[in-house]
């Protein structure tokens, strides 16, 4: 499976070259602080994503939730994301959007193989638009190159493709938004954090797919 997973890795990151004039990019982090004796917790996100490699800004979001954990592999989180946009170009015509979102995550491992299902609901509050809804699903696969596995040391490859749904709208949309599938290689430098540099592939609509580069910290706060 890892050799397997290699080879994917490696024509993705091919084929995002062979796109390397209309490269996007991403800088990501990803950050849960989760409280000693306590099923509570706090979600934080922040994103930051190019038209362009490192130029034309295309969309900053801040999402911030409580979690909950249900069970020791499944959690639930209700929160917040603020979303600044602009469209490509000039003029950017720059929109805000707020954001409501409901997560549900199913974590279960596969051989070494750490899986995680994640459903997540959004009602949207776009700038100058009526209000929004979207369903998403999105299948995570992190897979250990090395003994370590996902302690402090170790590497591993990451896996995602995240499929989203209109679920509805004040205006005549098609019920497939969009899809994403992204493939990387992760390293741990601590227990509790973690970088990783992938590339995804996008599609919107009907519309032709696009590449984003992609670099991202996770990070685990542990509060005593």
């Amino acid at each position: 499976m890892k050799s397997i997973a290699l080879i994917f890795i490696l024509f993705l990151f091919g084929t995002s070259c062979s796109y390397a004039q209309k490269l996007e990019s991403a800088l990501l982090y990803y950050g849960q602080t989760k409280f000693t004796n306590s099923k509570f917790g706090i979600y934080h996100e922040l994103q930051i994503r190019d038209f362009q490699f490192g130029g034309d800004h295309n969309q900053t979001l801040i999402r911030v939730g409580g979690q909950y954990q249900i069970k020791p592999n499944l959690t639930a989180t209700l929160g917040y994301g603020y979303i600044y946009s602009e469209l490509k170009g000039a003029p950017n015509n720059p929109f805000n959007e707020h954001r409501i979102f409901q997560d549900l995550v199913w974590t279960h491992n596969l051989q070494s193989t750490r899986i995680r299902h994640r459903l997540r609901l959004e009602e949207r509050f776009i700038e100058d638009r009526d209000v929004y809804g979207r369903a998403r699903y999105c299948l995570f696969a992190d897979i250990p190159l090395s003994e370590k596995k996902f302690a402090a040391g170790g590497a591993y490859i990451a896996l995602y493709e995240e499929v989203f749904i209109n679920a509805f709208q004040p205006e005549p949309l098609k019920t497939f938004d969009r899809n994403r599938l992204y493939a990387g290689v992760g390293y741990k430098v601590k227990d509790n954090l973690g970088i990783q540099v992938g590339s995804m592939l996008q599609h919107v609509g009907s519309n032709k797919g696009t590449f984003q580069m992609q670099l991202s910290l996770h990070h685990v706060i542990n509060v005593k």
